[in-house]
């Protein structure tokens, strides 16, 4: 299967939008993808040959910051190393900006999605009470320092 990752685009919105609400049980709204198509980061990864979805990334960066805000990856594609691409994809994009650091937010009781992170190198820094809701759970907080010798994202 041949595959590209592109720029999120608002035709790409309601494909996105049935995948965040196959994963999620507080999927977010169309109008906060349309905040990260216009303003921030946002890239979806789709079958080549016939404009398929696979999955997506958005976040937002701040000064040598950035933030991965939402990740999912359509259930019958997980497992596959999807998710992997679309991180090191947006890392090595991001770092071309100077990006040094990189955090994201993740359900405590998600370990396939902590184990994905930290073969990433990203590292447990803290935790948020409470965070998530519809059930209600704590966040991991995770960390990704990237140093001039980190050439896995070059």
């Amino acid at each position: 299967m041949k595959i590209e990752i592109c720029k999120m685009q608002i035709k790409d919105l309601q494909k996105v939008l049935d995948i965040e609400k196959e994963l999620f049980s507080e999927p977010w709204s169309a109008k906060m993808f349309v905040e990260k198509i216009i303003n921030h980061e946002s890239y979806v990864l789709q079958k080549s040959d016939e404009q398929e979805i696979i999955g997506y990334i958005c976040g937002w960066k701040i000064n040598d910051e950035f933030e991965i805000t939402n990740l999912g990856i359509r259930k019958q594609f997980q497992r596959q190393g999807f998710g992997k691409i679309l991180v090191e994809h947006l890392i090595k994009k991001v770092k071309n900006e100077n990006c040094k650091i990189f955090f994201l937010e993740v359900r405590e009781n998600n370990f396939a999605a902590q184990k994905l992170y930290e073969k990433l190198g990203f590292k447990v820094i803290g935790i948020r009470e409470e965070y998530y809701n519809n059930p209600k759970e704590n966040a991991v907080v995770m960390r990704l320092r990237l140093t001039e010798n980190d050439s896995i994202y070059d």
